[in-house]
């Protein structure tokens, strides 16, 4: 018998297991026993050289072992163990004519097509805030290239989009002194997939209210993610011929805590999408405005006493590049840097930014506190 080669390898296995009970017991470099608590005590062997010509037989032997003790068939276990390291945003088509699992071509293309005008909004949405982009950032347009796109399923229509997530643990420690492009660029896709979740779910909000929604709330939105391009992106969808309603489901990685203040779920039918396109109007004719929006680490602080405001360095990625920002921030504000800093604790600045090619960045900072992307143990 011909064993395929699994899509994950040794770390992604012992970091399934671990998030679902399992404990190591005993094991060298070549395998691994670990067991589960319980009145069964099981134990599973975890094959640990993926260049070992036995390594695919003994990964789906582990696959059915899991599937058996999990009660789930084997095909969904590799998923849940291959994306334990990412957030999978899943988007659902519906309507009854799509009972047999497939979808008409146009409908199809147009949620295809959707999935990456969703990401592109909701990634220049994380840079800034703004009602109406015309031209997306370049970091933005590059989001859509990065992700990936998983397997259509049965369900109405779904498609998966897979993006990378990192526990809280691998961030940063405390006292950082520099970020690291790498986990920087690691924590973009799990700040772009917070900024869509809590941007629909400002939307869903809006559309399910009683009444319409104020120019005031509309305004609001924006500092939530909402743009004329994300309700375009929904509207095209639900608007295809046969397309009674999207869904959108937000999967957290099981190594990361879900943002908070982010909703697992959100729905538009055509009713709310009627909404979604008066508030895409209004925001299409909104003065053009932005706010930047900045992440990183607090890595200097400089205060006196008799102070009202303290001095803040906090290192961010501009296009790419490390930079420090500099921003004079309140009594508040300052105290909250000052813990950041001292626990390792990733920050968010939002405000207007002054970036000079070779000059000093600053920012006046009207929102400022710690990250709300990484969960609540940030």
């Amino acid at each position: 018998m011909v064993y395929t080669e699994p899509d994950f390898g040794p770390k992604e296995i012992r970091s399934y297991l671990k998030v679902t009970g399992w404990a190591p017991i005993s094991g060298g470099d070549v395998a691994e026993l670990w067991s589960l608590p319980g009145p069964a005590d099981e134990v599973v062997l975890v094959p640990m050289k993926p260049g070992a010509p036995d390594f695919a037989k003994r990964t789906q032997i582990l696959l059915g072992d899991l599937a058996r003790i999990e009660s789930r068939d084997a095909h969904t276990v590799h998923g849940a163990i291959a994306t334990v390291f990412n957030d999978v945003t899943d988007l659902r088509a519906s309507h009854p004519s799509l009972s047999d699992g497939s979808i008409p071509l146009e409908a199809g293309y147009e949620l295809f097509i959707s999935a990456r005008r969703l990401r592109v909004a909701s990634a220049a949405a994380a840079i800034r805030r703004q009602g109406h982009f015309r031209n997306f950032p370049a970091r933005a347009r590059e989001q859509a290239r990065e992700v990936r796109l998983g397997q259509t399923r049965r369900g109405s229509y779904i498609v998966p989009i897979i993006s990378q997530a990192r526990a809280p643990e691998d961030v940063y420690a405390p006292r950082q002194e520099h970020i690291d492009i790498g986990v920087e660029e690691t924590l973009f896709d799990r700040r772009v997939t917070a900024t869509m979740s809590r941007a629909l779910g400002v939307l869903e909000d809006m559309a399910s209210a009683e009444r319409e929604p104020t120019p005031s709330e509309i305004t609001d939105s924006i500092g939530e993610g909402v743009s004329y391009e994300l309700c375009q992106a929904l509207s095209k969808v639900v608007n295809a011929e046969s397309v009674g309603s999207l869904d959108v489901s937000f999967n957290w990685s099981r190594v990361a805590a879900p943002p908070p203040g982010t909703p697992p779920r959100v729905e538009f039918n055509q009713a709310a999408i009627s909404v979604v396109d008066r508030v895409s109007a209004q925001l299409k004719t909104r003065v053009y405005t932005r706010r930047h929006v900045i992440y990183g680490i607090v890595t200097d602080l400089s205060r006196h006493p008799e102070d009202t405001t303290g001095r803040v360095g906090v290192q961010t990625l501009i296009q790419r590049r490390s930079r420090t920002v500099w921003m004079d921030l309140p009594d508040g504000d300052y105290h909250t840097a000052v813990h950041c800093h001292d626990a390792g604790i990733p920050v968010r600045a939002q405000g207007v930014l002054t970036s000079p090619p070779g000059g000093h960045a600053t920012m006046e900072v009207d929102d400022f506190g710690p990250d709300p992307s990484l969960g609540p143990d940030q």
